[in-house]
């Protein structure tokens, strides 16, 4: 087993299942401070999350503006998966509704969110909103329509395709057991045959650390070490299919969703026990969603709900009273992994408010390299391939300036040389060969030459974008490369790397 002096990297693990958890930590879409800047205070604003998963983007973003926001703030959530547009629809209006406190909402709708069990109070008040909002629809085929009123300041709405509403009644009385449900999440996440992989990513971890990840994994309930969870009795709808199937990866974890920089800070800042990862994580995703709750209850919003193809979104739009609807922020997800980034340029670029230079697309990669020759670290010519694994060796050997006791292993560098590997020029031609030119063209918008938003890759602080490689420290590199599961399909059974692959790429009305 690897010892904390090492700081070994992740292993990676998994087989086919849902993507109902973020698989890249949560991040602010406006980032105003590098953007709008305090003239936002009293700006409306006009924000589309286009394959919106678990909302975590929604509250960060939400949570990045000013507290003493005056103006109004229009939000599209839009996801595909039927399963999932439920799940946001419920925890808005959590949230939303002035029923219970800011703190107590944050729970329930944490444990939705992240939890394979619920106590019963939670089921009731998920049961609550579910009968609710199934009656409150408004059939007209193909939709499903409806709207809330949350005070005089926010409204609510949403359009969805029938076979939502069709799932949504379904869910008003599960036809299955806990016993089932819970049999069904063990013997994915917990397989027999599955146990070296699990075990690889123990080690990986530091010693401190793997008990959390080890609990959370056994008992399937995001909650702090000791605390108790005999009260967690029901299954979790919003997790299971219809049959009481587990829907995720047996590589999914609550911990790749949020930053682990950030549940780190907020750890030291609380005087929080290190052992307890996941139980840090709880107390950080909690403060996240209560500080939403509260200023979405002050706040003057609209929120419009679908669960559509994002490439057809726009039109979709058009066809209700948003059509003339112009967006600061729109973010896509990793949706052009499947689709083509220049599908989504044609989309929603002539969709950008024109009169914000700070208006944005985002998209980002996580399966790019396998599109393009020399997309990877491991394509390199020998002697390129010799100096990455140099100067990676260098940087794992090293503690703040000193050498290490002990060198880091083989596995270890040539499971990381990602780390070291300049993407930008194989990026490049991905773009090029995916017809990004033409499609910015056509659609009015330019590739930005500085982020202003988020970092381009993993390891790489914001304002030095155009580093031919990580800028982080050892320890940030641990924490980044620790949580975060952004490896491409390819490789989620093998030894994982730092995330090399994933590649964000934002286009404005303005290049600057």
């Amino acid at each position: 087993m690897a010892s904390d002096s090492a700081d070994p990297l992740p292993v990676s693990f998994g087989k086919a299942g849902k993507y109902l958890w973020g698989n890249i930590p949560a991040f602010d879409a406006l980032n105003i401070a590098m953007n709008e800047g305090a003239a936002v205070k009293d700006q409306d604003l006009a924000l589309c999350f286009a394959a919106s998963g678990d909302l975590r983007n929604v509250i960060k973003t939400i949570n990045g503006l000013p507290s003493d926001y005056t103006g109004k703030c229009t939000l599209v959530i839009n996801d595909f998966h039927p399963l999932v547009a439920i799940r946001s629809i419920v925890v808005l209006c959590m949230l939303l509704s002035s029923g219970h406190s800011e703190e107590a909402a944050a729970e329930v709708a944490l444990q939705l969110l992240y939890s394979s069990k619920l106590t019963s109070a939670q089921d009731s008040f998920l049961q609550l909103w579910i009968d609710l909002l199934e009656k409150m629809e408004q059939k007209r085929p193909p939709l499903c329509t409806s709207q809330l009123s949350f005070g005089s300041h926010c409204t609510l709405e949403w359009a969805y395709p029938s076979e939502v509403g069709a799932l949504l009644a379904a869910l008003r009385t599960p036809a299955y057991p806990t016993s089932k449900a819970e049999a069904d999440r063990r013997r994915i996440m917990l397989a027999p045959e599955r146990i070296d992989y699990r075990e690889r990513y123990y080690a990986s971890l530091r010693s401190r650390h793997r008990a959390g990840f080890a609990y959370q994994r056994q008992t399937g309930v995001l909650l702090p070490i000791g605390q108790p969870i005999n009260s967690f009795s029901t299954a979790n709808r919003l997790l299971y299919s219809e049959d009481g199937k587990w829907l995720l990866k047996d590589n999914a974890s609550p911990a790749a969703a949020w930053s682990p920089l950030e549940v780190e800070a907020m750890r030291k800042r609380l005087n929080l026990p290190q052992e307890d990862y996941m139980g840090n994580l709880f107390f950080y995703v909690k403060d996240q969603l209560t500080e939403f709750a509260k200023r979405a209850r002050r706040f003057k919003m609209f929120v419009f709900l679908s669960a559509v193809d994002l490439r057809v979104l726009p039109t979709f739009l058009d066809l209700g009273d948003m059509g003339n609807l112009r967006f600061d922020r729109v973010e896509t997800s990793n949706v052009m992994d499947t689709v083509g980034p220049s599908a989504i340029i044609s989309a929603w670029g002539p969709r950008l408010n024109r009169f914000n230079p700070s208006s944005t697309l985002i998209m980002y990669s996580m399966n790019w390299p396998f599109y393009v020759p020399g997309g990877m670290a491991e394509c390199q010519g020998p002697n390129d391939l010799m100096k990455n694994f140099m100067e990676l060796a260098s940087y794992l050997g090293s503690r703040e300036g000193a050498r290490r006791a002990k060198l880091p292993s083989i596995s270890l560098i040539l499971n990381n040389l990602g780390a070291f590997f300049d993407t930008r020029p194989p990026f490049r031609r991905f773009l090029r060969l995916s017809g990004v030119t033409r499609a910015c063209w056509s659609a009015e918008v330019r590739e930005r030459k500085a982020p202003r938003i988020m970092p381009l890759r993993f390891g790489v602080r914001i304002e030095e974008f155009d580093s031919p490689k990580i800028t982080i420290s050892l320890e940030q590199f641990y924490f980044t490369g620790q949580y975060p599961d952004t490896r491409s399909a390819r490789v989620l059974l093998t030894p994982g790397e730092f995330p090399q692959v994933t590649f964000s790429f934002q286009l404005g009305m303005s290049d600057s």
